[in-house]
């Protein structure tokens, strides 16, 4: 396994050295929306360790510009907070390490219109770019929470129900995917998902401490998530975000990412074989 983890890395290495680098890449603006329920809390700290290895995959080879925000939702107060607004992979990761586990209450679709700056007198809003592709992901193991939830966002009014979320995605021609757990869950979301470009994921394959489960699972994700963008560009090439009209803002070097995922790596070796 660690042969193969090794070939896998020089592999990347060699596609950033072989790719050429696009004088407009691709901008993603890319939002995770995360549970904050009691069960959540080893798939927020798999997040916060393995965005650098998410990043060095999606934004190695230079074809795609990515920023990256955070909604925790379903904490105590269970209304979708802003953690931090889109950033680079550093800040991000820092950002993460104040998401909780301790609530109960996943009102999910008010937390994707949250997320997409799309709430009746919202405060907290996203700074999206404005020829960006709008990426929004939600981690859960629980369906919407449709109790009292008017109480922690509303859309004209009303509650954010399957409808109003469908309408916010739809008016920001954002892709939406989910990692899931349950049948239940993956029903709630799937058809907003697949109506908007994306795929369901399995959630149980990064709440979990293998960390060789994690990382195949992050590279399966983020190799998925660059083919999306890539094919996004395909079907609309008129979008701001596809027609080389975009004005990249500076991101990390590719190296600098792919050290900063790798470094996970070797962390994890150094503590398999301090305990054996």
């Amino acid at each position: 396994m660690k042969s193969n983890k090794l070939v896998a890395a020089l592999t990347l290495c060699g596609a950033i050295f072989a790719a050429p680098l696009s004088a407009a890449p691709i901008l993603s603006d890319i939002v995770f929306v995360v549970d904050e329920s009691g069960s959540m809390g080893t798939v927020q700290q798999n997040l916060r360790n393995n965005i650098g290895l998410f990043a060095s995959i999606l934004t190695g080879t230079g074809q795609v510009n990515a920023n990256y925000g955070l909604v925790g939702y379903g904490d105590y107060n269970a209304a979708p907070r802003m953690v931090t607004d889109l950033t680079d992979v550093s800040s991000f990761s820092t950002a993460a390490g104040s998401l909780t586990a301790g609530g109960s209450r996943e009102p999910g679709y008010t937390a994707t219109a949250f997320a997409l700056n799309a709430l009746d007198g919202q405060s907290d809003l996203f700074s999206f770019r404005s020829n960006a592709v709008k990426n929004i992901i939600i981690l859960t193991d629980e369906p919407h929470d449709s109790y009292n939830s008017s109480s922690y966002g509303t859309i004209d009014g009303s509650a954010v129900d399957e409808a109003a979320a469908d309408g916010a995605l739809d008016d920001n021609n954002a892709l939406y995917n989910g990692v899931l757990s349950g049948t239940s869950t993956t029903y709630s979301y799937e058809t907003l998902i697949t109506d908007h470009g994306g795929s369901v994921f399995d959630l149980t394959a990064f709440n979990t401490t293998d960390q060789d489960t994690i990382e195949d699972f992050v590279t399966y994700f983020a190799n998925a998530k660059l083919k999306e963008t890539l094919d996004f560009c395909d079907l609309n090439p008129t979008d701001p975000a596809c027609n080389g009209s975009s004005n990249p803002v500076a991101e990390p070097s590719a190296f600098a990412l792919l050290g900063l995922g790798l470094s996970g790596l070797v962390a994890i070796r150094r503590r398999k074989a301090a305990a054996a």
